[in-house]
């Protein structure tokens, strides 16, 4: 009872403003941190620009990387092209709407790109924050002899990719067992046990068919209890959804609230939603039945997290995220999202929370395009995190937690080491583990 009075006290301060604020080199980036990110745009400064025979096409006639989001690549004026669409990260001085134009074109249209799912015309009440990158579209007619010019308030910095720093681990990931499993998710459960979930055997992304929970005293050895969960014995609305007969079941997650044992997963291709399960036996490895008639999710991949006052919230796809019932069967509460100080969400997908000494870390995923010394590039599905005082945010800018860590959760061990879970890259989908650091500011780094 204490904690929980301690901890709604607590959350009145932080709504007010009245809890200490996170220092300023948390919530934006340090200079050592705006170094490396100038560091980046040695091998990715410019802006991709392609070009089309007319607005309905396509396929581009002609796609290059130029300095500047409406600058021509060589080619353009003998390659037949009416129609340019561009786009860049962009990351202006100064903060404000930037007033941003394109002249000398007819038809113009700019667009800002918050992750994958994400992207808004831009208009009078779109803000920037100094120094964070924003992917900027940019699209319009040009006729011969046009010279289009794009600008704004302040000076700006132009990435065709977005520019990240850290994540490098200090040796390979190596796989915890030989369990072909994507979207590895581990808890340490209340018996002393690890238990882990994820999406099973994915061979073929359209037929995971099953849902397996392993457990292990030691993180070393696994034991598969077994499909707590099968689509052809257990699904019901799940068929009725997806009629073509195939069974995309997607990283499920075991959580132990409110005195039960709770899954929730995703229904992929044919649906991307996805639903609860609950533990019939009150243990962890089930069986499992649906909490209700069809999906709680109007997206995929869904985690749960517990606050000290014991509020349940769900959190899916890009960040959204609403308090649960306590049956677990719905929201108690409308949908929001969790975004950083500059409006921008984590990532796309796979997103998580945890909470540590007073501070509320995000995680989510995205994919990166990362540069080695010679120049060459390489594309990586990477874990981000964002930290905040507060679980509705702001959050801080998001920073790289770790290369081919996409889709992570974060969990505690027995003794007390902070893990991040991992599964793509050269691990090639099967589960690993790394340690985490927590600085005294409480940003995470990878060991």
């Amino acid at each position: 009872m204490l904690r929980k009075l301690i901890a709604f006290f607590m959350a009145i301060l932080a709504f007010f403003g009245l809890a200490e604020p996170l220092p300023q080199d948390v919530m934006s980036y340090s200079e050592d941190e705006l170094a490396l990110l100038e560091a980046h745009l040695q091998f990715s400064q410019g802006a991709s620009v392609s070009l089309y025979a007319d607005k309905d096409a396509e396929e581009p006639l002609l796609t290059a990387r130029t300095a500047g989001l409406c600058d021509l690549p060589e080619g353009a004026a003998s390659c037949g092209g009416t129609y340019v669409r561009s786009s860049a990260w962009v990351a202006f001085d100064r903060p404000g709407n930037q007033h941003l134009r394109i002249k000398g074109v007819k038809n113009a249209k700019i667009t800002v790109s918050y992750n994958e799912l994400n992207t808004k015309t831009y208009s009078l009440l779109t803000d920037f924050k100094e120094n964070v990158f924003y992917k900027i579209n940019v699209a319009f007619s040009l006729s011969e002899g046009a010279v289009p010019v794009f600008s704004a308030d302040s000076a700006y910095r132009c990435s065709v990719d977005y520019p990240s720093f850290g994540g490098v681990p200090s040796e390979p990931l190596r796989p915890l067992a030989d369990i072909h499993l994507r979207d590895p998710y581990i808890m340490l459960d209340r018996d002393g046990y690890y238990y882990m979930t994820g999406t099973y055997d994915p061979v073929d992304w359209s037929n995971t068919k099953e849902i397996h929970v392993y457990r292990s005293a030691d993180l070393t050895e696994w034991t598969d209890l077994g499909a707590v969960w099968n689509y052809e014995r257990d699904a019901v609305w799940q068929k009725e959804m997806i009629p073509d007969g195939s069974s995309p079941i997607w990283a499920p997650e075991l959580h132990y609230l409110n005195g039960d044992y709770w899954i929730c997963y995703s229904m992929g291709w044919g649906a991307m939603n996805g639903g609860v399960l609950k533990s019939t036996t009150g243990r962890p490895e089930g069986p499992y039945r649906d909490v209700r008639n069809g999906p709680v999710f109007d997206y995929i991949d869904s985690t749960f997290f517990e606050d000290d006052d014991g509020a349940v919230y769900a959190l899916w796809s890009d960040g959204r995220y609403a308090k649960m019932r306590k049956d677990m069967t719905g929201f108690r509460t409308v949908e929001k999202s969790l975004l950083s100080e500059s409006g921008q969400p984590v990532g796309f997908e796979g997103c998580f929370m945890l909470k540590h000494n007073g501070l509320y870390y995000l995680c989510s995923a995205a994919y990166t395009t990362h540069y080695n010394a010679d120049g060459s590039s390489y594309l990586s599905y990477d874990s981000y995190y964002a930290v905040s005082r507060r679980f509705a945010g702001p959050y801080s800018e998001r920073r790289l937690l770790l290369i081919n860590g996409g889709h992570n959760n974060l969990f505690f061990g027995k003794d007390g080491t902070l893990y991040t879970t991992a599964f793509s890259g050269a691990l090639n989908e099967r589960p690993s583990i790394k340690e985490i650091g927590i600085a005294e500011n409480g940003l995470l780094s990878v060991k």
